[in-house]
């Protein structure tokens, strides 16, 4: 077995990483999420309420506005950036 005393002068910095704070930190977390995991997995009974879907009939007096990014032929006309504005009157109804 070789023991260095230091007398050298051609001395290479040490390249090596020293891996046991990171194994210990590694093994931390993986006791922590061990027992953080079933807690987590627990679930409550909950009765949800059921709702019953009705579509919205199509009527002439219902707007539909649509902004895309690109025209009617699949074209970008560098629309990207436009800011749309919509304003409507208070009397307007929603529908919800």
């Amino acid at each position: 077995m070789a023991i260095s005393t230091g007398g050298g002068g051609d001395e290479a910095p040490m390249s090596d990483i020293n891996t046991t704070p990171l194994v210990d930190v590694m093994l931390v977390l993986l006791i922590i999420f061990l027992i953080a995991i079933p807690v987590v997995i627990q679930t409550v009974a909950m009765q949800l309420p059921v709702v019953k879907f009705q579509p919205v009939k199509a009527k002439k007096e219902n707007v539909l506005l649509a902004v895309t990014t690109t025209d009617a032929a699949g074209r970008d006309p560098g629309l990207r950036d436009m800011k749309v504005q919509i304003q409507a009157a208070n009397a307007v109804s929603t529908g919800m």
